[in-house]
């Protein structure tokens, strides 16, 4: 079957998966607040991070962490299938913090048993299983995919632009100027853009819009006022936050809403 579909675990309102077959949509640069595992079931795709492109195909999956800059590119359209599986920033930093993981981006290639495992994790969060069962095997699911990545891409930054890039994170919903920036980071602002692009494969501004798109995103998962999410959202109308939700995400905020009621 062709297309995006989202489901949301109930869990705290903390776990969210993403099926894709066949569909392509308008991939820009984009991130998420959530952890992010997905792992390929058909064809291939290229994952563009920190400006370096890395080739995953079926039996294969990715861990992206949370506000990491993004791109994908499915190889074949016709042959491409994969699941993502979104964990919230909040649960996703307690289980990484008791499992003691860096903050890096863990690449490997699974064995049929583990790629089995994570399949069926997705098939679990997606299903009326008990919130007990879920939790459990989602923990146990990661400890096994965590202790034993293959491939560390670790994100490498300057003190001074991690900064700046955190400085928007917690104000990406005020209006922001570069003139502010220097000031406060005593930078000038053609280094400043030169570097957080050099670092972050992005620019402050376009981190911010990914900042509010992503926003939004969590908001949907309890209201369909897309009016009203929209402009909480820092968004100057509807029609802006639309256009720039399906770009990251493939679907329209309102189809996205309607996934998560079921």
């Amino acid at each position: 079957m062709k297309g995006i579909k989202y489901y949301k675990a109930e869990m705290f309102n903390m776990i969210e998966v993403k099926t894709c077959s066949n569909y392509l949509h308008a991939y820009k640069e984009h991130l998420h607040q959530e952890l992010s595992i997905g792992y390929i079931n058909n064809g291939a795709t290229i994952l563009n991070v920190i400006g370096k492109d890395y080739c995953i195909r079926a039996g294969e999956a990715v861990i992206i962490y949370p506000y990491v800059s993004h791109r994908c590119q499915p190889v074949d359209i016709n042959n491409w299938e994969y699941t993502m599986i979104y964990i919230d920033a909040d649960l996703s930093k307690e289980i990484l913090h008791n499992l003691n993981i860096k903050n890096s981006i863990g690449i490997r290639k699974l064995g049929k048993r583990e790629f089995d495992q994570i399949k069926a994790l997705s098939n679990t969060l997606k299903s009326n299983t008990s919130q007990f069962d879920k939790e459990v095997e989602l923990i146990d699911t990661l400890i096994q995919l965590f202790c034993t990545c293959d491939i560390d891409i670790e994100l490498k930054s300057c003190e001074k632009i991690g900064s700046v890039k955190t400085y928007i994170e917690e104000h990406f919903l005020e209006t922001l100027q570069l003139k502010d920036m220097e000031q406060r980071f005593n930078i000038n602002r053609f280094v400043l853009i030169r570097n957080f692009r050099r670092n972050f494969n992005t620019t402050p501004n376009a981190y911010q819009l990914q900042l509010k798109v992503n926003y939004g995103k969590q908001l949907l998962k309890s209201s369909g006022n897309i009016v009203d999410i929209a402009l909480g959202s820092g968004f100057y109308d509807q029609a802006h936050f639309a256009k720039e939700f399906k770009k990251a995400y493939g679907v329209t905020p309102l189809q996205y809403h309607k996934d998560l009621q079921g």
